[in-house]
């Protein structure tokens, strides 16, 4: 009988101990939630007056008769106190006016440039005298790492503003066939028509990203800050983004299959083309590349987010392993010819896995007739 009472009382204890961890594991959870909950709404109260609703119409004829304008709809906000605004390219499309919604207000933009490459837009309005636009913080989307939370802010279909929140789940050179001119961010932001152009948030409010594209299962694709403020300065200064171009087509491969070690990809030299700054420069086919300028070239990802950076009549030293040997290679960067793509190729190593096909959306601007 002491010894079933005994084992009665273990159990007992036991019990209650089981109780007291749940409900403290609980607890945690619930003030975690709470504490995301908070920071998500700090984050969005601080950062919407940044962000406006712009408009975009054109007017469509066909010979004498004129038809309705074609009216679109989507997101922006200011990056400097001087009244230029982000947006996504195509949100502004060939539009004949432009003009946002902002502080209850109708205010006229200036469209300065557009890409359809990255799908970006820089607009201008002029601030009132003596005053200046709120911005956002700019971040350093160089950090950005996978698993980091974000936070998107735009205005879904003819609704008001609001948060979308995520996490980075990848840094992507391509979706599927689809090669970008440098890495996008991809994140489990699910945007809605309307969203497009709008800001990408990190938990300091800082911006890190422009909505540019949807992808499958409810991700979205955002152009880092760093790559579109490259674009905007191109636009204001050429009037056109400044696209590089030095002749080498590239090829990546696989040199380990483990994931637990560093530097198991290799960027090796394809094809030169003729007449162009590689051939001038004495590049190889064959050469692997190691270094361009300070940058280590390990996937092809580094080369092409590197060459983005640079623009045309840029000096680049590359550093290339030839026949066993290191060698500095020195050319001036070209303009990117019209007809050609940003294109990599990868020679996996034999056995590994082909990924899966991926599709790309671009985000639809709202559309208003």
């Amino acid at each position: 009988m002491t010894c079933r009472a005994s084992i009665s009382s273990r159990r007992l204890t036991f019990g209650a101990a089981f109780l007291i961890v749940a409900t403290t594991t609980a607890a945690i959870a619930a003030g975690l939630l709470e504490t995301i909950d908070q920071e998500v709404t700090s984050i969005y109260e601080k950062s919407r007056d940044t962000v406006v609703k712009v408009h975009a119409q054109r007017q469509l004829q066909i010979g004498d008769s004129p038809f309705s304008p074609a009216h679109r709809v989507g997101t922006g906000f200011f990056i400097d106190k001087d009244g230029h605004i982000l947006t996504a390219a195509t949100v502004v499309g060939d539009a004949d006016s432009c003009w946002i919604e902002w502080r209850g207000q109708k205010i006229n933009a200036r469209i300065v440039g557009r890409d359809p490459q990255t799908n970006v837009a820089l607009l201008k309005i002029e601030p009132a005298a003596d005053s200046a636009t709120p911005f956002l913080p700019q971040g350093d989307s160089d950090e950005l790492r996978v698993g980091a939370m974000v936070v998107a802010i735009g205005f879904p279909y003819d609704l008001p503003s609001a948060p979308a929140v995520g996490f980075i789940n990848g840094i992507d050179i391509r979706c599927g066939n689809h090669v970008f001119a440098t890495s996008h961010v991809r994140a489990s932001c699910r945007l809605s028509p309307g969203q497009g152009g709008g800001p990408m948030l990190n938990t300091h409010g800082e911006v890190i990203g422009i909505a540019v594209a949807a992808h499958a299962d409810d991700q979205c694709y955002a152009l880092p800050i760093n790559a579109a403020h490259k674009i905007c300065a191109d636009l204001l200064q050429f009037g056109q983004p400044q696209y590089t171009w030095v002749g080498l087509g590239v090829s990546e491969r696989q040199l380990v299959i483990n994931p637990t070690l560093s530097n198991q990809w290799q960027v090796f030299v394809q094809q030169i083309y003729s007449n162009t700054p590689a051939a001038a420069a004495g590049f190889r086919q064959g050469d692997t590349l190691l270094n361009i300028t300070s940058n280590e070239v390990h996937r092809s990802a580094d080369v092409l987010n590197t060459m983005f950076c640079h623009r045309v009549g840029d000096t680049v030293e590359f550093t290339v392993l030839r026949d066993g040997q290191k060698q500095k290679l020195v050319l001036v960067v070209a303009a990117r010819p019209p007809q050609e793509p940003f294109g990599i190729e990868s020679t996996p190593q034999l056995g590994a896995l082909k990924p899966p096909g991926q599709s790309l959306i671009v985000v639809p601007a709202s559309q208003e007739h």
